[in-house]
Formats: structure tokens, sequence, C-alpha cells
């Protein structure tokens, strides 16, 4: 398709289309359009963590690079030069295999400090001067440390490193090796976790430090030791921090962490706590009056706010996030914005410390708001597609990472106006994505489960021409609170199946997240009633009005809550050719015992002992309707799933074999919840591709 139309604004100026007259400007010419593959986004380069110089007349961002062939990864810094309108960049560091260059923090206007490997143990702190590209190590630690923070004021970075209690870093090095050296490999647990992601848990536990450095005769030294000023924090141990900023004077930093303990895995109580830059004094919890999730704790500039998301209720992590805004001077908090219906998932305070910027995720769109706290009136500052990441860098320009499905990351600058003038500042994948075909996102609207609106997203083939006919590949989201929006994806992403031929249809259901607390919090006990209804009827509602699609040829692929609702629709209707199960749940009570976050299968489903709760979970049970299985399905799992566990997967494919039904199991004994490693997503594309390609009458493109 033509991007150029694309990088001329954040939003481009596709409208809702008539899903049964698709607008012919969408589609380009045919024979000059290249098909997308997993190959081209695997091979793309990416925009990771980015940075504004504090003059703002720079960008430091990392670049993430794959090579197919050697199979090797490389990061390495680049520099946006913003002083003439056309933006320059180049690199800052070599793309060099190994040294890992990551996490840009600006020290000065002239100096960088950033994370990386370069020959050392561990991931330490280095800087670059963009004077000379000069580099020096700064740490030397034989441990990593990340999630470099610095402050001018303080004259201090902070970062997070892994410890044993009353341990240095480089003691509690010493400490795993003389673990991992013992002859005996038996571990004792006397509470939950016992393993949560894809780890078993240990008594390391990330800390939060600080460390003072220093610009000394011209290169950057640290001046003194590191401090964990989590030392004297009076709970449990395992409280560990999430996200952290320094106050505006340097002398006090504040950090989210969730409180640990005998009931973690089922509580989602987060706190928001102070401490000083020293550590001298117990970390101070500040939202205590809450027992929910909290996250993105926030200084205001001037020094005499700090805001953070906040979840009322306890237990249950979907909880729409309301912005509390808490006054240094007094303690009082004050909700903001309490009418709003939506759940922002990240919180900015502007330069002036009068105004908030949030990502607040609306039907298909993550964009930016402004929120001006003397009168709360709300303006949008982006558009249609997804903010990934966001800096103001300038009193009048927001620094935004932003994608759509039809092009991936770029960095732009926005006006903080509203008027959502952008300009493009990266071109890595321009030549790529002009050249290939990467279908924009149209929608539409049906009645669905309680008579309320359900929101549909399509994306047309590759070559298509409305008086044929297409196979339908019906994408369903896990979560399941969750959403698909207008995004580029790479472990998933939909022009991976329009370019192989295929109509992809998606369905927001009742439970997704972006239509209001009431429609995210419908799906409660509702597993399998409201999003199987919304789904069919959706489905439904497409191909009444789709002439071009093909109502007998249908394949679906879910993962995670998707995968249960494959299963879920194998055991309700036969109407698709093939499924595929991708790290799905087959058995709610065997998934209840043996997940790790209790605290999200309690509150959705209920507590397998209690009567009541266990006829919720027997009611939205897939097991209990295996026995009219027809479906062919692929099954994906990763035994380093302990979210969904790895017998899920096989419990599926178990009752398929023994059922007779076409079926393959493709299993990642690398992998957790979902695949990340290059090489496993490509094939598992290649294996999607097949399979479906066997039961549609595609063939495979590559």
């Amino acid at each position: 398709m033509r991007f150029e139309l694309l990088i001329l604004s954040l939003l481009p100026a596709f409208s809702l289309g008539d899903i049964a007259n698709p607008d012919p400007k969408i589609f380009p010419d045919w024979s000059k359009t290249n098909r997308l593959l997993p190959g081209h986004v695997a091979e793309s380069n990416r925009i990771q963590a980015f940075a504004a110089s504090p003059n703002s007349k720079h960008v430091a961002y990392v670049r993430y690079r794959y090579n197919i062939t050697d199979n090797k990864i490389t990061r390495n810094l680049k520099l946006i030069d913003l002083s003439s309108d056309t933006p320059k960049t180049s690199d800052l560091t070599e793309p060099k295999v190994g040294q890992r260059d990551n996490r840009p923090v600006w020290f000065n206007d002239d100096h960088i400090l950033f994370e990386a490997i370069r020959g050392s143990p561990a991931y330490n702190l280095f800087s670059i001067s963009t004077a000379d590209n000069k580099i020096s190590q700064i740490t030397n630690y034989t441990s990593d440390i990340s999630n470099i923070v610095y402050s001018k004021n303080a004259k201090q970075i902070a970062f997070v490193s892994s410890v044993y209690k009353d341990m240095t870093i480089d003691e509690s090095t010493k400490e795993t090796e003389r673990i991992e050296s013992s002859p005996s490999s038996g571990v004792v647990y006397d509470k939950l976790f016992i393993r949560h992601v894809n780890v078993y848990m240990s008594d390391l536990k990330s800390k939060l430090f600080t460390q003072p450095i220093d610009l000394i005769d011209g290169k950057i030294v640290t001046t003194g030791k590191a401090v964990n000023v989590m030392a004297k924090y009076k709970g449990d141990y395992g409280i560990e921090p999430a996200s952290y900023n320094f106050s505006p004077d340097g002398k006090s930093i504040i950090f989210s962490a969730k409180i640990t303990g005998i009931d973690e895995s089922w509580k989602t109580d987060v706190g928001v706590f102070i401490v000083p830059t020293d550590g001298s004094t117990e970390p101070k919890r500040i939202n205590s009056n809450f027992n929910g999730a909290a996250s993105s704790p926030v200084y205001s500039p001037d020094g005499k706010h700090i805001a953070w998301l906040q979840m009322a209720t306890p237990g249950y992590e979907s909880d729409q996030n309301q912005i509390i805004l808490y006054e240094i001077a007094t303690s009082k908090q004050t909700r903001l914005m309490s009418d709003n219906i939506y759940s922002p998932n990240t919180i900015k305070f502007s330069n002036d410390s009068k105004n908030l910027y949030m990502v607040l995720p609306i039907e298909i769109d993550e964009p930016i708001y402004k929120l001006e706290i003397a009168t709360q009136k709300l303006t949008r500052i982006t558009d249609g597609g997804f903010v990934v990441d966001f800096k103001e860098f300038a009193d009048d320009k927001i620094l935004v990472s932003h994608s759509r499905a039809t092009y991936p990351p770029n960095l732009f600058s926005v006006s903080s106006n509203g008027d959502k003038k952008a300009k493009q500042l990266t071109s890595d994948n321009d030549e790529m994505i002009k050249s290939v075909w990467a279908s924009p996102v149209e929608t539409f609207w049906f009645k669905g489960a309680l008579d309320e609106q359900v929101q549909g997203l399509v994306l047309y083939p590759y070559g298509f021409d409305p008086k044929k006919k297409y196979p339908v590949f019906f994408l369903i989201h896990g979560g399941p609170q969750a959403s698909y929006y207008d995004q580029w994806g790479v472990g998933t992403n939909y022009n991976y199946y329009t370019n192989q031929g295929y109509i992809v249809l998606m369905i927001n259901y009742h439970g997704s997240s972006t239509y209001g607390q009431k429609f995210t919090d419908s799906i409660q006990h509702n597993w399998g009633t409201h999003p199987y209804y919304d789904l069919m009827e959706g489905l439904d509602h497409f191909l009444k009005h789709a002439k071009y699609a093909d109502e007998k040829n249908l394949v679906a692929l879910g993962g995670s809550y998707g995968g249960y609702m494959m299963n879920w629709i194998n055991g309700h209707t036969d109407r698709f050719n093939a499924l595929c199960n991708y790290v799905g749940l087959f058995d709610l009570v065997s998934m209840l015992y043996s997940t790790e976050e209790l605290w999200f299968s309690e509150h959705d489903l209920g507590i397998p002992w209690i009567k009541a709760d266990r006829e919720v979970i027997e009611k939205n049970n897939p097991e209990r309707f295996v026995a009219n299985w027809k479906t062919p399905t692929l099954v994906v799992h990763g035994a380093l799933d302990y979210r969904v566990p790895i017998e899920q997967g096989i419990s599926t494919f178990t009752a398929l074999q023994r059922r007779g039904i076409d079926s393959k199991f493709l299993f990642y004994p690398d992998e957790g919840h979902g695949a990340s490693k290059p090489p496993n997503v490509l094939q598992l594309q290649d294996e999607v591709f097949k399979w479906f390609g066997k039961y549609s009458n595609t063939t495979v493109k590559k």
C-alpha cells in the first residue's frame, strides 16, 4: 500500500468502511505490491527505548534487529538530530552481536547513559559522548542492573538489581553460584508463589538501588556505593519495585510494588511508597487506604503533587484505573476524572505541572489525552492507532512511539495543543512498508449479548477483488479483559494472514477492555456465554453483508482465553473447517488449582471448593463438551507456561486424539505463555499457515 499517506499525519484519513463495499482507494496496484511475510516483520527494525535530550535538540533511541540467516540479534543506539526541518538519524553505537546496548538516559545535553553488556559479566551502566562517540564503562557489577533513572539534582542514578536479603549485588552473585553448585537440588516452599510467569521462585528478589555519579574531568564516574533504599522495609522481603521516579529536588523516590506475603497469589494489593534517596528511613506507603492494584506513580515537576493509577476492587486485575492526585503537603487524595468510564494505563505530568498526559484506550485505539487538572478539561492529542510510549520533550511537543496495522512503531513529534499535527522522526522501515500489502483496519458494529452494541474489525486479503470469494480467518483475542487494536504486531500480526489470502475478522466481545468498565466487567462468571454469543453474532453479521467472504470456508485461531474459546467453539458448533488453540485452557477445575495468579481465575470464575462457584466453573468448562468435538485442531503450548500450564494443551490434544479428530501438537520446551524467540515465532506462523491451508484449500505463500 502507499505508505506516504500515512507518514504525513499520525492519523491517516481512512474512514470507517462499509464492509459490504470496501473503499477501492485503500487498495494498491497489486502488480507493484509484494506480500508482507513473517520474515519481513522478523527482520524489520524495531524501535525500543527512547529519550529526548534536556535541550530538546536530539533524541536517542534503541534499534533492535534480528537476522534470520545468522539467528542473531543486535541492539544499538541511534541519534536523531532535530536542529533542521528534516530530522537526521545516525548510529551512536555500532550494531554488534553481544553488546546489547539498551535504555538511553540523558545525563546532560552531551552525554548519554545506557545499559549494555559490552564484555562485562552482566548488564552494567555505560556512557557515550555525542560529540565524539567515546564510550566509558561506569559500573562493573557481576549481576544485571536495569531500568536506569537519573536525577540531576540528586546527582544519583536509580536502578533495580536482584539480591538476597542483607547482601550486596556482588555478594548475591556469589551466593547464587554457591546454591547452584550444591549437590542437592530440592527447593522447599512454605507459601505461594512457587512459580510465576515462566520461572520458579527463589529468595533472590529485585530491589531498588540508588548510587551517586558525577562528571569529573570529562568522564562520568560513580562517587559512592549503591544503596538498597528498600532495605529498611519492615514487611515481607519479597516486595519488588515495578516503576519509580525521583522527586524533582532529588531527595526522595516514589515507587510502586506488589505487597507480598502468604496471600500474594490471590490478592492484587500494590503499594505506592516514598523513600529517601539515601535509604535512611523505611519506605512510607501513601495508598494504604486501597487494597487493589496501583501503577504509574509520578511526581509533578513543581514537587507539590504525586499522581498514580489506582484500582479500587481487591483481587481484580482488570478493574478501572482511577487517577489519584496526592497533595504532598497535606497528604490529601483527590480522584480525577470521576465520571470517566474508560481505564487509562499510563500517566505523566506536563512540564508546567498543570496537566496530566495519559494513554486512554478507547475502542480500537490507544491515544494520548491531556487532562487540565484545574478544570478537568480533557483534550485528545493523538487520533487513530496505538501509542507504545510517549514523553513530553518541549512545552508544546510530545515525543510519541506510535503504530497502526499498516506500519510498525515510529517516533513522531506531536503538538500538545490537540491539533493532532505530527512530524515523523524515524523511517527505519519505510522502504519495506512501501513495497508490501498491509491492510488498514476497518470496523463495524452489531447487536451482541445483552442487546448491546459490539465492535468488529476487518482486514482485507492481498490481491482483493470484491467479485471473488475469500476464506475467513477469525482471530479471537485473549485476556479475556483485553482488546484488538489498530496496531502492528510481531508475534501475531493481522497482516500475516491477509497476505496468505484470508479476510481477517476480529470481534471485541463482552469483556473487552476498551468499551467502558461495565462492558469489561460483564464477562465475570460468563466466559462461555456472552463472548461466544458476540463472536457468532458478529460472524453472522459480517457474512451477511460481506458477499466476498466464503461462509463455507472459515478457520479460527485464539490464544490464552482465545484458546479456551477454541475448545468452547469445538464443543458448540462445527461451522469452522479448522481451529488453532494457542496456549489455551481445557479444564477450568485443574486450571484453577495449577495456575499461579489465582486472583485472576478466582475473580472471573470463583473458588472451586465453594459450591456456588463450582457451578459457575462447570457451566463455563470446555471439558464438559468434549463429546461434541469434531473440528480438526492445531494445539500450541510451551513447557514454561505457568499461567496456563502445559497440561491444558496436552489435555486438549489427548481429547482430540482419543476422539479420532485430525490434530497436531506444536510443543516449545523453551517458551512460556506464547512464543517470543524469533525462530519460534517464524516456525509457529509456518505451522499455522500449513494447518489452515490444508483445510481452507489455500496455498501457503512464502
